[in-house]
């Protein structure tokens, strides 16, 4: 770690205190910083008490690209803003809050196999790995990912032979999403041989990747790991990103790379109070998400049973009025599907400020009907139904 101590001493004020294996991913995950220790020796006033606390059964997690990132971040909101993401820094949960045992997405009935979730009709959440870049602190998979003891089986072979077998006899699936943890955790052979699996097992499947690897640790987007895209002819890959600070020039370079081989790339984005819930941050992270070839995608409501749910839930009604003026005022390709995540699947929140508000059907004198709404205007319109 003597590199990394430089770094600190460094502040990492230019390239050239970089070490040699800066940009090679494998010596960013060896690298990483796993302790409140190695924390407060990199970052000034942490609520170290506090972090110890709710760490005690958590996992910390940040890569030296990432904690560069946040440093150089220093003096704005942005640093806050990107710390706050993955260190346990809140007080007590209030009432109602993470309890460590409440499931937000898989429910036991769905996990046809241990690694396999088939919760919509049409397609399956392959949880390839339980493990990430860095760890997120609101994470809505904290029961697989940063809770230290917890109980959610890793892929092994017996597991992705059953899950295979499932996905042959299941014909009415579409697609394959491949989810974690991180799947960009596994090594490139690996990460080839189970892609390269599911298509030979369903030529005409859609597969989907998701991870954080472009915000976490950029440099994993290898040759490697492209050339094991393109074989097994993978159609989406999706970014799970917070801030516009995270969208560096090695994000934009990781990117381009992965547009060489991917038709599609499309970002996930929870809104976190204190982090992203206000006009200014989700407008400049959807613009420059679409500058760059990623189509802002979703975005996710914060999920209740997370850590730091007293800290990071938003008010729906103040995200409706945020997303109703992005929607009147911004290209439509960089606007989101706003959605509440639970334990069933996923609502569109309808972008209505009020109760009262347009649109709605109106019966008209004739006995037809019309469909009233207002423009980008606000002006009032209708149309006649059929």
């Amino acid at each position: 770690m003597d590199d990394i101590a430089h770094l600190r001493k460094t502040n990492h004020q230019n390239c050239s205190s970089k070490p040699a294996d800066w940009y090679e991913w494998k010596w960013q995950q060896r690298n990483s910083i796993k302790t409140v220790e190695g924390l407060a020796d990199s970052l000034l006033s942490l609520p170290v008490e506090q972090i110890l606390k709710n760490a005690k059964d958590r996992k910390i997690q940040i890569t030296p690209y990432y904690l560069d990132l946040i440093q150089k971040q220093a003096g704005t909101l942005a640093y806050d803003r990107l710390l706050n993401q993955v260190i346990p820094f809140w007080d007590e949960e209030a009432a109602g809050g993470y309890n460590g045992q409440t499931e937000n997405w898989e429910l036991s009935h769905e996990m046809k196999t241990p690694v396999c979730q088939h919760k919509y009709d049409n397609r399956v959440i392959i949880r390839t790995a339980n493990v990430c870049n860095a760890y997120c602190q609101f994470c809505f998979e904290a029961l697989r990912t940063i809770n230290t003891d917890h109980s959610k089986p890793a892929l092994n072979k017996t597991h992705w032979h059953e899950t295979l077998t499932y996905i042959k006899e299941n014909t009415q699936l579409e697609e394959v999403i491949f989810s974690g943890g991180d799947p960009l955790m596994l090594s490139d052979s690996k990460l080839k041989q189970i892609l390269m699996d599911v298509r030979e097992a369903r030529p005409d499947i859609l597969i989907r990747v998701h991870s954080r690897a472009l915000t976490f640790n950029p440099f994993r987007i290898t040759d490697e790991l492209l050339q094991a895209f393109e074989s097994a002819g993978v159609n989406a890959f999706g970014i799970h990103i917070c801030h516009p600070a995270e969208i560096t020039d090695e994000f934009k370079a990781a990117s381009r790379k992965m547009r060489n081989v991917v038709p599609i790339q499309f970002a996930n984005i929870p809104v976190l109070k204190g982090i992203n819930d206000d006009y200014e941050t989700l407008t400049a992270l959807f613009l420059s998400l679409y500058r760059n070839g990623v189509v802002p995608y979703y975005l996710y409501h914060f999920m209740p049973f997370s850590p730091g749910s007293s800290e990071y839930r938003a008010s729906v009604a103040d995200v409706i009025g945020i997303m109703c003026r992005i929607k009147r005022r911004k290209s439509n390709i960089a606007v989101p599907e706003y959605v509440l995540p639970h334990m069933r699947g996923k609502y569109t929140v309808p972008l209505l400020e009020s109760q009262d508000e347009f649109p709605r059907f109106e019966d008209t004198e004739d006995g037809g009907r019309v469909y009233a709404f207002t423009n980008w205007l606000g002006e009032r319109h209708e149309w006649r139904d059929a």
